[in-house]
C-alpha cells in the first residue's frame, strides 16, 4: 500500500454541516487541502457527478489521492493515526485511543441524528412533525446536561487538553440553538462554543466556509454560520 501522506488531499464538505470537523482538524494539523463545496440544500449530493465520487452521497468525503474516505470518525481517526503530533484526540495506550473514538461515535450516531431530527423533523415522519421534534428534544436533553456538567467543570472535554471532539460538540450545540431548543441552563455549553470558535484553526476553517458559500451560492437555511 502506498504512503498517502504525500498524495493530494479534496475536502468535499456543505458549510455550516459536519463536516467542518473535518475541516478543523485539516486546519489544525496544517495541511494543504483541496475544499469544494456540495450543496446538499439544493440536492447536489444525490447528482450523478457527486455520486462518482461518493456513492453514499453524504458529507464530509475526503479524498487521499485516489482513495476516498468517508464518515467523520473514520476520517478524524485516520488524520489522528498519521498526524500525532497535532494531538487532535488524546494519546494513550490502545484502550484510550478506543474510549476517545468512542466519543467521536456518540457525537455521530446518537447526538448528530438528534440534532437533524430536531431541526428537520418533517423528513422523519409522513405524518405531524412536532412529536417528532418533540421526542428528539426530549432524548437530548440527558446529553446536553452531561455536556453542561463536563465543561462547568473544564474548558475541553478532555479537561484542560483541546482535541477534535471540542469541534464537534460546538457544531451540535449550534445546531440545538439555531434549531430553537432552549438552551437556558447551558451557559458552560455557550461558553465552550465560544472557546472553540475563537480558535485560529476554527477561524481559517470558517474563513474557507464563507468562501464557499459565496463561490458556490449556497444559501444557510439559518442564514449563519
Amino acid at each position: 500500500m502506498t504512503d498517502h501522506d504525500a498524495d493530494r488531499l479534496v475536502l468535499f464538505h456543505t458549510p455550516g454541516t459536519c463536516s467542518r470537523v473535518t475541516m478543523n482538524a485539516l486546519e489544525e494539523i496544517g495541511l494543504a487541502f483541496e475544499d469544494r463545496p456540495i450543496d446538499i440544500f439544493k440536492g447536489a449530493q444525490r447528482r450523478p457527478d457527486y455520486l462518482a465520487i461518493n456513492p453514499k452521497g453524504k458529507v464530509p468525503a475526503l479524498l487521499v489521492g485516489d482513495v476516498l474516505l468517508t464518515e467523520t470518525p473514520a476520517i478524524v481517526a485516520w488524520l489522528v493515526a498519521r498526524h500525532p503530533e497535532a494531538a487532535l484526540m488524546p494519546g494513550g495506550d490502545a484502550l484510550e485511543r478506543a474510549r476517545a473514538f468512542a466519543d467521536l461515535v456518540w457525537c455521530s450516531n446518537t447526538l448528530h441524528p438528534l440534532v437533524r431530527t430536531i431541526r428537520m423533523p418533517q423528513r422523519m415522519t409522513t405524518g405531524d412533525p412536532d412529536p417528532v421534534r418533540a421526542a428528539a428534544i426530549a432524548q437530548i436533553t440527558p446529553e446536553l446536561d452531561t455536556m453542561q456538567q463536563r465543561f462547568a467543570a473544564a474548558d475541553w472535554w478532555y479537561g484542560d487538553r483541546w482535541s477534535i471532539l471540542d469541534v464537534y460538540l460546538a457544531w451540535i450545540t449550534g445546531m440545538c440553538v439555531g434549531a430553537g431548543v432552549e438552551m437556558a441552563g447551558y451557559d458552560a455549553l455557550l461558553a465552550h462554543m465560544g472557546r472553540v470558535r475563537a480558535r485560529p484553526g476554527f477561524q481559517r476553517a470558517l474563513a474557507r466556509e464563507q468562501h464557499a458559500l459565496d463561490s458556490a451560492g449556497i444559501v444557510l437555511p439559518g442564514g449563519r454560520l
